[in-house]
């Protein structure tokens, strides 16, 4: 196989990496200074992850349930990092054009921002569909990609 990379474009696929991953840990961020605020610091940095049910009828229902929404968003946000993160290492080196690149990371990064806005602030059961439909496009994109990569290994780029 070739390495039909284009040296003379920028590539900042592998760079998208390092934002999706620091996206998927300001929910963690959000809930952990929103908690510390509502339980004057009594947020236990020994047991983190016991922290939410610690909390649970000591903070306002609407604080927690934020939080709580919150915290959901940042492990989803984990969960679907890896994907992504493939698919762009995989894009890279099978040679997909870094405009292309460029724009699926571009896809999936904004609609994390919006999935995980609508996860923290969305508490109707109706509107959060809307957010189930962001979270599949924002799947979409790392999927397609991986696709492409695939298509063109398999075709000797």
């Amino acid at each position: 196989m070739n390495n039909t990379m284009d040296k003379s474009t920028s590539n900042y696929a592998l760079h998208s990496i390092i934002a999706a991953y620091g996206l998927a840990l300001a929910p963690g961020y959000y809930t952990t200074l929103r908690m510390m605020v509502a339980t004057g610091g009594k947020w236990s940095f020994s047991m983190p992850r016991a922290n939410m049910e610690a909390t649970k009828g000591k903070v306002p229902s609407s604080v927690w349930n934020s939080c709580y929404r919150a915290q959901c968003a940042h492990i989803n946000a984990l969960e679907s990092f890896p994907l992504f993160a493939a698919a762009m290492i995989a894009g890279t080196f099978a040679g997909i054009p870094p405009e292309d690149l460029h724009r699926s990371a571009a896809q999936y990064l904004g609609l994390r921002v919006l999935y995980t806005g609508l996860y923290i602030g969305i508490e109707n059961n109706i509107l959060a569909l809307a957010r189930s439909g962001t979270w599949a496009l924002g799947l979409a994109v790392p999927i397609m990609t991986l696709w492409r990569a695939g298509e063109r290994v398999s075709a000797g780029f």
